[in-house]
This record gives C-alpha cells, sequence and structure tokens, in this order.
C-alpha cells in the first residue's frame, strides 16, 4: 500500500511539474534592428528571433508566420550557444531575417511558434509550444524620384580593362568589366545592364552576371557588367560616362557614382599601319576609276595603243549584245560572277589566318571585311561578337576559328550584289 501511494505521488509530481513551465524557463522575442530614421519601402531591416531556455530540449521546429507585406530571406542557419554566465546553463538561439517592405503602412510581424518536445527530470519526454509577442514597424513610401531607387548600405564600384583601351593594335578590342558590389540589396534590386554610348567605337555587349553571398549583417550582392570595345573610326574614340544613383541607408542621403569617360585609341604603330592601309585601298579605288572612266591626261603614245583595243572591245560587245538570247540582264551576271570570282584580299588573308591557326589574324581579317559594310552588317557583327566571347570572356575559351570563317564568308553570301 506505501509503495502504490509513494508511485501515485510520484506521477503526480512529475506531471504537475512537467504541465508548469514559467515564463522564466523558456522565452522567444522578436525585435528589429535599432533605427534613428524612418524604413522606407525596399530598404533593408534585420529582423531578430531569439529565444531562451533553462529546459532541456529533446526536439525543436519553429513556425515561422506568414511575413505578409515584405520580401524576406533567412540569413544563414540558425545560431545556437550555451550561457553559464548566471550560475545556471542557458540555451539561447537566434535566427536572422533580412526583411524586405513592399507597401508602406503600420506593418505587423505575426507572433512565431516553437515547437517543443522537452525533457523532465526524470527522464521523460513532453510536447510544449512556446509562442512570441507580435512586433510591428513604421513603412514610409520610398522617395519620389525619376532614377532607379537603390537603398544601399554600402555601394563600391571596380572598372577594369584586359588590356589598356588607349593603345589597341590594328583591328585589336578591350574587354570592360565593371563590378558593382552593393550590401543590403538582393539581386533583383540592383538596376539593369546600362547601355555603354560612345561616339566612334563599336561596343559589343555580353550577358551580365549576378551573384550574391549572404552574412548576418545583411546579404551582399555583386553583378558584373561586360562590354567588347574597339575604335570605329581611327585615331581615337569616347565612351561616355556611366552613373549609378544610390540612395546611401546609413548617411540618408542620395549620392551618384561617376565612372568617367574613357578614350579608345590606337598605338601610333597600328595606326601608322592603319594610314598604310588605308592610303592603299584609295590609291586602287583610284585605279579602278581611271580604269573604268578613262584618263583625259592619258599620254598620246599610250592612247594610240589603246584605241585599237578599245575600238576592238566595242565592236565585240555589240556582237555579243546583238546575238539572239544574250540579254542585258545575262551580261549583269556574267559581270556579277566576275566580281565575285575576283579575290578579295582580306577573305584571304581570313582563310590564311585560319589555316595557320592564328586567331589574332583571322579576328583582324574579320572586323576588315566587317568594316567594308557589305553582306549580312548584322550577321557579321554577330560573328565578331561570338568570337570575342571566347577570346575577350571570362574565362578565356579557344575559339572554333574554321566556324567563324564560314560564318564571315556566309554573311558575306547575303543580300550582296
Amino acid at each position: 500500500m506505501k509503495l502504490l501511494l509513494a508511485f501515485l505521488f510520484m506521477l503526480t509530481t512529475t506531471t504537475g511539474w512537467a504541465q508548469s513551465v514559467s515564463s522564466d524557463d523558456l522565452k522567444l522575442e522578436l525585435s528589429f534592428e535599432e533605427r534613428s530614421s524612418p524604413l522606407y519601402t525596399g530598404e533593408m531591416v534585420l529582423l531578430k528571433v531569439r529565444g531562451f531556455y533553462k529546459i532541456r530540449i529533446a526536439r525543436e521546429k519553429i513556425i515561422q508566420s506568414d511575413l505578409d507585406g515584405f520580401d524576406w530571406m533567412q540569413l544563414g542557419e540558425d545560431t545556437w550557444t550555451k550561457d553559464k554566465t548566471k550560475g545556471h546553463e542557458i540555451l539561447q538561439l537566434e535566427r536572422i531575417i533580412a526583411l524586405f517592405p513592399n507597401r508602406a503602412g503600420t506593418l505587423e510581424i505575426k507572433p512565431f511558434d516553437h515547437q517543443l518536445e522537452l525533457w523532465t527530470r526524470t527522464g521523460e519526454r513532453y510536447d510544449h509550444t512556446l509562442t512570441s509577442d507580435p512586433i510591428s514597424i513604421e513603412v514610409t513610401e520610398r522617395p519620389d524620384t525619376h532614377d532607379w531607387w537603390l537603398p544601399a548600405r554600402r555601394l563600391t564600384v571596380e572598372d577594369n580593362w584586359s588590356n589598356p583601351p588607349d593603345q589597341l593594335g590594328t583591328g585589336e578590342g578591350a574587354l570592360r568589366v565593371v563590378t558593382i558590389t552593393v550590401e543590403g540589396v538582393l539581386p533583383q534590386h540592383l538596376p539593369p545592364m546600362p547601355k555603354l554610348e560612345s561616339a566612334g567605337a563599336y561596343v559589343f555587349p555580353h550577358p551580365e552576371r549576378r551573384i550574391k553571398r549572404l552574412y548576418k549583417r545583411g546579404p551582399v550582392t555583386r553583378v558584373f557588367w561586360r562590354w567588347t570595345v574597339r575604335p570605329e573610326n581611327p585615331p581615337s574614340a569616347y565612351l561616355k560616362p556611366i552613373r549609378l544613383p544610390y540612395f546611401d541607408t546609413k548617411t540618408r542621403e542620395h549620392r551618384e557614382i561617376v565612372i568617367a569617360a574613357q578614350r579608345i585609341a590606337m598605338t601610333d604603330e597600328a595606326m601608322a599601319t592603319y594610314v598604310t592601309e588605308a592610303n592603299s585601298e584609295s590609291v586602287a579605288l583610284l585605279d579602278q576609276t581611271l580604269e573604268r572612266e578613262g584618263d583625259s591626261n592619258v599620254s598620246p603614245r599610250l592612247a594610240g595603243i589603246v584605241a585599237p583595243f578599245g575600238f576592238l572591245g566595242g565592236v565585240l560587245g555589240g556582237l555579243i549584245f546583238m546575238i539572239p538570247g544574250m540579254r542585258w540582264r545575262r551580261f549583269k551576271r556574267f559581270r556579277g560572277l566576275w566580281n565575285r570570282l575576283r579575290p578579295d584580299p582580306d577573305i584571304a588573308a581570313l582563310r590564311k589566318a585560319v589555316s595557320l591557326g592564328d586567331a589574332i589574324a583571322a579576328r583582324r581579317a574579320g572586323v576588315k571585311l566587317f568594316d567594308k559594310g557589305k553582306g549580312d552588317i548584322e550577321g557579321l557583327r554577330q560573328a565578331i561578337i561570338d568570337f570575342d566571347q571566347h577570346i575577350f570572356g571570362i574565362p578565356k575559351t579557344e575559339p572554333d576559328l574554321k566556324r567563324f570563317k564560314a560564318s564571315i564568308l556566309r554573311s558575306l553570301r547575303q543580300n550582296s550584289s
């Protein structure tokens, strides 16, 4: 009988202790980081979820409320620590969440629940749900601005070039990489890649890349903007400045970072080569014009030699025109065929460079063919862009020279007379 009473007493004591959990034993709190200024829509604010536990925990799970009115992300895993400074062990939990309000007004964070399975002193388990109090925060509509709204805690810019842009060789380009690092924003909050404006330079944009890293102080987003640039009209060209406005959430000021204008130019040696080639092309064009139109200053002796052949050519041309079935349209076809059969020195240079495996020479020949403005211009431009993504890309890869040659020649055959 005494044993039965002792068992009932122990059971009653254990059950009563299990059901009586004081506020000093378990606590769950929600809090925002301290602020001294209004919170704007789109601006990051940190929410801390902190728990304190004097009772041993067997299992646990936090049930997070619906964060209505916010875009959010958890910054890393939950952190558990032990504190023994007050004479007994206290287990502490911390979870940090980055909140980005998407509307103005009074926004409430509803209570969080922490579902716990606790140990009794006798080694038994029982369930208990710990609930926090709700909290709220005032959000102000962002300032009215025509620029992209970018509230950042810190913003840095790096402007790097693969090679000096003002010392380019003939047909060469330079890869520009602008790196924007922003603290306190998500990748989708950054503005799109700007259009790099220039007076007198070819600009070939590359796909941008965005990455993010998570820290306890908030997310850090990094974006890479890339362009390949080369002068269009030597001797030089200029790239216009890039302006990046943002709102500094620490100083509460609107700021703007300006990446200065950049000169794009050839070296003296490359410029001399360009002028020589341009003069050679001008002389060749002049010779063709004289052959087509005749030279009024030709000497009498030379005229005497040329005149009989000119007369003979005229007679033969008239006879060909009078032959049945031979029409002017067919003659134009023969002339087009003759023009296509004439060797183009730049095409020959392209083929030779590909056969030798010389990527730089192949690109130089392709650029010269593009500069002539014949054929499918967009096709030629795209072929050079695809080629540059290999030799100027990150990481650098080997281009397919045969494919590059085929793309250039195919584009030259299109829309050509």
